[in-house]
């Protein structure tokens, strides 16, 4: 599997905070939305096109992006992995209550980019069983995150966004595995 996949959201956030430490919010800007289209050029080199989680993730750079563009204000970027984390944390509570977990649905999607030795496992019952559980105790997690990040947003530096927003949500997901996998 193609793991660099899961920093999708990562390298513009992080151009974001190093350009704007530089204190021009619009150069800052710019910079995440060139570091997202490279991202989507990597996603469609990796995958030999572009899924609709690429377009999404790019959509809401592009979104919130342009708001804090047009008012020079970093805040309106600092609450895109705030909409994105909420809606996420929605998407995975909503699969999870109408027995449909967003998690399987993806593994059955993508699971020819698993390596083949893994992809039997996977499959096995018991084991999905594990994820539709994870999906769910995402959903509170990654609410709980976004909640996190939009207090950040507004009460801590730049970095210490860009601590709660980037690496933090991958320590969430991380603890919530912990909490969830035998």
């Amino acid at each position: 599997m193609e793991w660099s996949l899961f920093l999708l959201d990562f390298v513009p956030l992080l151009v974001f905070v190093v350009l704007d430490s530089f204190g021009n919010v619009r150069y800052a800007v710019i910079g995440a939305v060139l570091a997202a289209a490279v991202e989507l050029g990597y996603s469609y080199w990796a995958l030999g096109g572009i899924d609709l989680f690429s377009v999404t993730f790019a959509a809401f750079i592009l979104l919130f992006a342009g708001l804090s563009y047009k008012f020079n204000n970093p805040l309106f970027f600092k609450f895109k992995p705030v909409a994105i984390g909420a809606l996420s944390g929605i998407a995975f509570l909503v699969t999870s209550t109408f027995f449909a977990p967003l998690l399987l649905t993806m593994l059955d999607r993508y699971i020819d980019l698993i390596p083949v030795e893994q992809q039997h496992k996977l499959q096995h019952p018991a084991v999905r069983l594990i994820l539709a559980d994870f999906n769910l105790y995402l959903g509170f997690a990654f609410l709980l995150h976004a909640g996190a990040t939009a207090w950040a947003a507004l009460h801590m530096s730049r970095w210490g966004w860009f601590a709660v927003s980037g690496p933090g949500l991958y320590v969430v997901i991380l603890l919530t595995a912990l909490l969830v996998i035998p």
